[in-house]
């Protein structure tokens, strides 16, 4: 076979994985998104309803009713917002798309760790997500899954900082140096709980760098910068950013044990949210310890593979992640997963060079290895997350689009209620509502709450869960109200606004 067409062969080959890989991943997706699994949640609405308050004009620094968490997807989806209006899909289609872009770095960043193999294999295990992890990946959370494509893209230029260090007469880059800094800085921003990433590849590269003081500077210097809106919002506001938002009992070493225990495994789609293994105990468990094994033969073969500086960055990260998670008493909720996502990316790349080092007794078989790992990780990992959910059809928020209608033909511009139903409802109104959340749960949009409380109580409805249910807290007496049960929620709507539209 001639050079042009074995190249042409290996082109063709890359293609069709390229292909393949993408599509998996999207069908995936898209089985969640069609499932219960992929209800809006509260937390989901203020990423959009945020997107509304930015294209008036209001730029928050933080996360509203608290003080820490950037923002970010807001802002990224206003401008969307402001050309083709709102939805929950297109909501939930941009944590898919960090992921995407995550996936494509996490190539970048196995090929410098370990060649094409060890590349194919991180990209594939990125975009192939596990569990809990697979629903957080199309979950509008503010900064999570963005923010795990900022550690990434910081892992990717500490490498190369790293690597020039090895690097005859050639001085790392002080542009390389200020974006890494700057990137740590933007992911604290974004989340304080990736410190438990970025601290310790900070480390890494000022120690190998300590002699070379504009490195150093550049790094601090970009660090201070990524994160200097923050810094600035807090100094203007009394530093409420060092008060934990809330108590959480339990100690240091519980936290420790409940990472390993609890949030690796259910983050792995090995424990569901009831912490039941699956698809049992005996097959859960040795799962795990397959992928834990895996880790170690990873982070040994990466300090062995070479004397170059940049083998030390992953190891530590995996060495320092769990032990700073600890530190911060909110990370030991473990239920749904979502803390998984601050180390997933760096044990995934573990994982595949733990792989590559055991098929290194056949150097020249990437694509059968390749072939046949990623099967065995979707069938171990995914596809028991998605399994009870693919026969799932149809809209799991279509009752969302009731109420806003129903809403609408009333005239009702404002909607009171539970938090985890009012903002909700209150972006798939898309800016055409406005809503308030009933006490002690919190109040996101101040300026929005005082809208609703000052409107005229018989052209504000009321909307609950059913479970939650609670005609005390309503503004008028009962009899004034229609009472609607839509799928899982109750709409009280005023009667007066009804005979209004009526008439």
């Amino acid at each position: 076979m001639s050079r042009l067409a074995l190249s042409g062969r290996i082109h063709r080959t890359t293609a069709l994985l390229v292909g393949a890989l993408f599509f998996a991943g999207v069908i995936v997706r898209v089985i969640v998104l069609r499932s219960t699994a992929s209800v809006l949640n509260a937390d989901e609405a203020y990423t959009g309803i945020q997107s509304f308050e930015i294209l008036r004009g209001r730029i928050p620094i933080v996360l509203g009713g608290t003080s820490y968490t950037l923002p970010f997807e807001s802002y990224v989806y206003a401008p969307f917002v402001a050309v083709f209006g709102s939805s929950i899909t297109s909501l939930k289609v941009l944590p898919a798309i960090w992921w995407l872009i995550a996936s494509i770095v996490g190539w970048f960043v196995g090929r410098r760790l370990g060649g094409e193999r060890v590349a194919w294999l991180t990209a594939a295990f990125l975009w192939l997500t596990p569990g809990a992890l697979l629903l957080l990946s199309v979950t509008a959370y503010e900064s999570y899954s963005s923010g795990m494509l900022v550690t990434l893209l910081a892992c990717l230029l500490a490498l190369r900082l790293l690597d020039s260090r090895d690097e005859e007469a050639t001085d790392p880059s002080l542009r390389e140096a200020a974006a890494f800094g700057a990137l740590c800085g933007l992911a604290f921003w974004m989340h304080p709980m990736f410190l438990a990433t970025t601290v310790p590849m900070v480390l890494v590269v000022l120690v190998v760098h300590r002699r070379q003081v504009r490195t150093l500077v550049a790094v601090i210097g970009g660090g201070i910068v990524g994160c200097s809106p923050l810094l600035l919002w807090n100094a203007v506001n009394g530093w409420p950013s060092l008060e934990a938002p809330i108590e959480v009992p339990g100690t240091y070493t519980g936290r420790l044990q409940g990472f390993f225990r609890e949030l690796l495994p259910r983050g792995l789609g090995l424990r569901d949210q009831f912490m039941i293994w699956h698809p049992n105990r005996l097959i859960g468990l040795l799962l795990y310890g397959v992928f834990l094994a895996l880790v170690v033969v990873g982070v040994v073969t990466m300090v062995r593979r070479s004397n170059a500086s940049s083998r030390w960055l992953v190891p530590a990260v995996l060495l320092g992640v769990f032990p700073i998670m600890a530190v911060f008493q909110n990370l030991a909720y473990t239920i749904d997963g979502r803390y998984a996502v601050i180390s997933f990316p760096f044990l995934v790349i573990a994982v595949a060079v733990g792989i590559d080092r055991l098929a290194a007794i056949r150097p020249n078989i990437t694509v059968a290895v390749v072939a046949v790992t990623i099967p065995l990780w979707v069938l171990a990992f995914t596809l028991p997350t998605i399994r009870p959910l693919w026969s799932a059809t149809g809209d799991p928020n279509a009752y969302l689009g009731e109420i806003t209608a129903m809403l609408d033909d009333a005239g009702i511009e404002h909607v009171y209620g539970s938090y985890w139903l009012a903002l909700p409802v209150d972006f798939a109104g898309d800016r055409a509502l406005q809503s308030g959340v009933l006490y002690p749960l919190p109040i996101r949009f101040p300026i929005r709450q005082r809208a609703v409380e000052a409107a005229p109580h018989d052209r504000i409805a009321f909307v609950f869960f059913a479970g939650e249910d609670d005609p005390s807290r309503l503004f008028l007496p009962v009899e004034e109200y229609e009472r609607r049960v839509v799928g899982p929620a109750v709409v009280y709507l005023p009667v007066a606004a009804l005979g209004t539209t009526s008439g």
